[in-house]
């Protein structure tokens, strides 16, 4: 399983945040957490990886999505726990 590190924990509750129950547009959540867009991107890639996050690519990019063309992000149930655990 992939560690946690404190940037995804910010970028998972930023997500919590902004939508805990529904797919919620990226550049929305990166307006909490003004990150560089490429870097938000990757790190959403290796979430998705993880289980963390659920994420929808779209085939016609617009300007909510991400230039990697994630379009909408959602916070899974692991992401929810790993959210409620506490830090070590």
């Amino acid at each position: 399983m992939r560690f946690v590190d404190s940037v995804d924990r910010k970028i998972l509750k930023a997500i919590n945040k902004a939508s805990p129950r529904s797919f919620i547009s990226p550049v929305k959540v990166n307006e909490i957490l003004k990150m560089d867009v490429t870097e938000f991107g990757n790190h959403l890639m290796l979430l998705k990886k993880s289980g963390h996050v659920d994420i929808l690519i779209s085939d016609y990019p617009s300007s909510l999505s991400l230039p990697n063309a994630i379009s909408k992000v959602f916070l899974t149930e692991l992401g929810r726990k790993t959210l409620k655990e506490k830090r070590n």
